[in-house]
């Protein structure tokens, strides 16, 4: 089963090398807009209203922006919403449904490419916001260390794990309108929670770092044990989905 899951996921990059592309120069370009980020308002004196901004752009991006990178979001149909109608993974899951191929190797192969997508993407990302952070190590959020800064890529890996891993079942589970109906519906979650909490003067990213200078690794061992968990169910329920779900 591993066997053909691994090959349908590479026919799947072959299939759509043209987003894969674009979403990785994508994420390259936001590892930099949020190292820019992350460099501000620790030691530049900014004042009040631009700390409760960088906090809440700093936690729309690793939160609501970063599960993305689970999935090629400069593919057609995130990108235009008319496309995104014609329900292309539909169509193309409603065809490899018709081939002789259980339901179990399909999922297998979705989630294999997402998590594979995941950690491209996470490379491109993390590493041009180490890169623009470089230097800033020492100071930024009271002495964040480079293995500090690995420990905090692995535990937000972990949880683009939890919520990526939704992305295969939205985009092969659901109809096509759900790609551009439900990012809404998480982002405007997000934002009245954010405001509760910068009503707290809480940022999110700025806990985390908090988080993993008390605990350091184990706090990233149990995000990515999380995330896997997460990714098994996501896999079960999508399984469950294509087993079940009319094509007509």
């Amino acid at each position: 089963m591993w066997k053909e899951a691994v090959w349908l996921a590479k026919k799947e990059y072959q299939y759509q090398w043209l987003a894969f592309f674009g979403t990785f120069i994508a994420s390259l370009v936001l590892g930099g807009i949020v190292g820019l980020m992350l460099t501000g308002p620790s030691g530049d004196g900014f004042a009040e209203f631009s700390v409760y901004l960088h906090r809440f752009i700093l936690d729309l991006f690793f939160i609501g922006i970063a599960p993305s990178l689970a999935t090629f979001f400069m593919a057609k149909p995130y990108l235009s919403f008319q496309n995104a109608r014609q329900n292309p993974y539909g169509k193309r899951m409603a065809v490899l449904r018709s081939l002789p191929v259980p339901a179990s190797v399909l999922s297998l192969s979705r989630i294999l490419l997402m998590l594979s997508t995941l950690v491209i993407m996470s490379l491109a990302f993390y590493g041009m916001m180490g890169t623009v952070l470089y230097g800033y190590m020492g100071t930024l959020f009271d002495t964040l260390t480079f293995g500090g800064y690995v420990v905090f890529g692995f535990f937000w890996f972990g949880f683009a794990m939890a919520v990526g891993g939704m992305n295969p079942y939205i985009e092969y589970g659901m109809k096509g309108t759900m790609l551009h109906v439900l990012p809404y519906l998480y982002m405007a979650l997000f934002a009245v929670v954010e405001v509760i909490l910068l009503m707290n003067r809480v940022g999110i990213v700025e806990k985390s770092f908090e988080l993993i200078k008390w605990a350091g690794w184990p706090a990233a061992v149990i995000s990515l044990i999380l995330g896997a968990l997460c990714c098994f169910g996501w896999n079960k329920l999508l399984k469950n989905r294509l087993e079940n779900r009319d094509y007509l």
